[in-house]
């Protein structure tokens, strides 16, 4: 286990002075300034655009953050050779995929933490109430739908190249929020290759509470629980793939 946690404070402390790391805090920044140009809003529709901009800011961000930071982090390891070098040492293949995942898992937290304060923060300047329950669900799936996509992306990294793993990943995260649609259009036609993909691509629709929350409108603790159990399952999952991909891979030690 050692090993692991090694590699996951590396990690963290390797992105912290990635460039797109401060990009993203930036990116953060500017969505408090362009809050308030909707202040020139109505003061009700003020309120709920903010919400609605900033929930949309962290989606968004935490979509690019693990697509950009997955492909340069874990994918230069095998371009730079780093990953020969720390796979000569006492150190599995599985404690180097978990521990690279759980150190940008920190990262992403400590974002997705951070801007939603922010969000709840802005929240009160309008002296509305506040739906804090609602907008800490809908951070808490945005962060988990990150983790997945990072998943995504380390079990494309090991075997393609960085733009060919931005466009897989991008691509997937698009079928899977578009899964059920495209089931609805292909339901009665005899396309067998939909039939065996479809269980295998996640619904990541199940974790888009960013309109109920503008609302004020949450989940149950029972609804939050198999969603939050079918997003853990479902980077479990990706992960098993990537690490089987990574042990088949060839790497000269």
């Amino acid at each position: 286990m050692k090993p692991l946690f090694w590699i996951a404070a590396a990690t963290v402390q390797e992105l912290i002075y990635e460039r797109f790391f401060h990009l993203l805090i930036f990116f953060s920044a500017a969505s408090l300034g362009m809050s308030a140009l909707l202040g020139s809003l109505t003061y009700a529709e003020s309120a709920k655009l903010t919400l609605d901009f900033m929930l949309g800011t962290i989606n968004l961000s935490m979509v690019l953050f693990p697509l950009f930071v997955g492909v340069s982090l874990f994918h230069r390891e095998f371009t730079v050779g780093s990953v020969y070098l720390v796979l000569s040492k006492p150190v599995s293949r599985a404690s180097f995929l978990f521990g690279k995942f759980l150190g940008q898992a920190a990262i992403q937290a400590l974002v997705v933490g951070l801007m939603i304060v922010l969000t709840l923060l802005l929240r009160m300047r309008f002296d509305v109430e506040l739906y804090a329950v609602p907008i800490l669900q809908a951070g808490v799936l945005i962060y988990l739908e990150s983790l997945i996509i990072a998943a995504f992306t380390y079990l494309f990294a090991i075997h393609a190249g960085g733009v060919l793993t931005a466009v897989s990943t991008l691509g997937l995260f698009g079928l899977a929020h578009f899964r059920e649609p495209v089931s609805r259009e292909l339901a009665g036609s005899s396309v067998t290759t939909w039939s065996v993909l479809r269980p295998l691509i996640p619904d990541l629709e199940v974790f888009n509470l960013k309109n109920m929350a503008a609302y004020g409108i949450g989940l149950t603790a029972t609804e939050m629980g198999y969603v939050v159990l079918y997003g853990l399952c479902t980077i479990a999952f990706f992960l098993t793939a990537a690490l089987l991909s990574f042990h088949h891979k060839d790497i000269s030690t």
